[in-house]
C-alpha cells in the first residue's frame, strides 16, 4: 500500500478546504462524508509517515454511525493507524470492543434546554447590557452570506493569528444556521453557526466575536439562540468542546501528559478563557475522548498538531510574546536610566 495521510473533517468538502481535490481518493461513508487520502510529499509528513499510514477522523459521531466503519475494515487494515478526536461517550463501548486505545482529552459544554441556564443575576445583567447595542437575527444561507461571514472573520478577535484547521467546521454550509448580533447601523458584532445533529440535539460550529463588540454581545446572542431552538422543540445544545480540562488522570500516564502539556500552551491557545466563558451558562460538562488504533502515541499527537496548525500557532505566539517581553524590558530600562545633568553649569 502507498504511504498516505488522511483527514476526515466535519461535514465540509475536504477538497474545498485543502484545495487539492484533484489528488484525492474518496471513500463515501454516509451523508456524503468522506475519508480523504493523499500521498505524502513534504519532508516532515514523510518523516511522520515512514512507518505507518495514518487516518485522522475528527468528531466521528457528527458524520456517520460508527458501526458503518465495519463495512470499511479493508481500509483500516494493512498497517494503517486510526486517530479519532472529539469522540463522545456514545462511541466508547464500540471502540473498546474494537480494541481502540482511549483517553480523555477535554469536555463538552451541554445546555439542557429545559434548564434555567441564565438565572445568575450577574449574567442577566450582562445580557441586558448586550441587548442595548443591537438585535439578534437569523440569516438564511446564501453564497453572498457565506462570503460575508468569511470577511467578518477578519474583523474578529485573534484574526491576525494562525488559524486552527480540521478541529471544527470553519465555513458556512447550507446545512448550517447562522445567528448574528447586528448593531443599530447594521454592522455584525458577533456570529454563531450551529448544526442540527438530530431531532433532539443542536451543536455549535463557530463562535465569532468582533473586535468592536461591546460587553454582553455574545451572552445576548447565546440567550437568543437558546430561546429560539427551545421553542422549536430541541432538547439540548452543545456549546462545543474545551480541551485539556482533565485533571484526574493517573500521574505520568499518556493521558496526563497530553492534558498537562496542553495546559502549558495556554499562552497560545487560551483553553481557560474558553472554559470560563462557556461555564458561566452552567452547562453539563461531558467528557470528550481521543481514540486510536492500534495505539495512541505522542508522535500521533504531534502529527495532528502539525496538520491542524497548532504547532504554527504555538510558534507564532511564543516568538510574539518573546518579542513583546524584550520590548517591554528595553522600555523599562530606558525609563530607569538616570539623566546626566551637570547642574554646576547652571548660572
Amino acid at each position: 500500500m502507498k504511504n498516505y495521510f488522511g483527514i476526515l473533517s466535519y461535514t465540509q468538502s475536504i477538497s474545498y478546504q485543502l484545495g487539492i481535490g484533484e489528488n484525492l481518493d474518496a471513500f463515501i461513508l454516509k451523508n456524503n462524508s468522506r475519508i480523504m487520502f493523499w500521498k505524502n510529499k513534504m519532508g516532515l509528513r514523510k518523516w511522520f509517515e515512514k512507518n505507518r499510514n495514518f487516518i485522522w477522523i475528527n468528531n466521528p459521531q457528527a458524520k456517520f454511525d460508527i458501526e458503518a466503519l465495519n463495512s470499511y475494515n479493508n481500509i483500516f487494515l494493512n498497517n494503517i493507524s486510526i486517530f479519532m478526536t472529539g469522540c463522545n461517550s456514545s462511541l466508547i463501548p464500540f471502540l473498546k470492543i474494537n480494541k481502540f486505545e482511549i483517553m480523555k482529552t477535554g469536555k463538552e459544554a451541554i445546555l439542557n434546554l429545559d434548564y434555567a441556564h441564565f438565572r445568575n443575576k450577574s449574567l442577566k445583567e450582562i445580557i441586558r447590557i448586550g441587548f442595548k447595542h443591537g438585535n439578534i437575527i437569523e440569516v438564511p444561507y446564501s453564497d453572498k452570506i457565506r462570503d460575508k461571514l468569511e470577511e467578518f472573520k477578519s474583523e474578529c478577535t485573534h484574526s491576525n493569528e494562525p488559524q486552527l484547521k480540521y478541529l471544527y467546521n470553519d465555513i458556512l454550509l447550507p446545512s448550517n444556521r447562522l445567528f448574528v448580533f447586528e448593531s443599530e447601523n447594521g454592522a455584525w458584532l458577533g456570529a454563531i453557526t450551529v448544526r442540527i445533529m438530530d431531532k433532539e440535539k443542536v451543536i455549535t460550529d463557530l463562535i465569532l466575536r468582533s473586535k468592536m463588540a461591546t460587553k454582553g454581545t455574545m451572552e445576548a446572542l447565546i440567550y437568543s439562540i437558546f430561546g429560539k431552538i427551545k421553542q422549536e422543540g430541541f432538547i439540548s445544545w452543545s456549546l462545543g468542546e474545551v480541551p485539556y480540562i482533565i485533571y484526574d488522570s493517573p500521574k505520568l500516564s499518556k493521558e496526563f501528559l497530553i492534558n498537562f502539556t496542553g495546559r502549558r500552551l495556554k499562552f497560545a491557545y487560551n483553553y481557560l478563557g474558553l472554559y470560563n466563558f462557556k461555564n458561566k451558562f452552567e452547562p453539563e460538562w461531558q467528557e470528550i475522548y481521543t481514540c486510536g488504533k492500534p495505539k495512541l502515541n505522542l508522535t500521533t499527537f504531534v502529527k495532528a498538531a502539525s496538520f491542524s496548525n497548532m504547532t504554527t500557532l504555538v510558534r507564532s505566539k511564543f516568538f510574539y510574546n518573546l518579542y513583546s517581553s524584550g520590548k517591554a524590558f528595553r522600555n523599562n530600562e530606558i525609563k530607569r536610566k538616570p539623566v546626566n545633568s551637570d547642574y554646576s553649569k547652571v548660572s
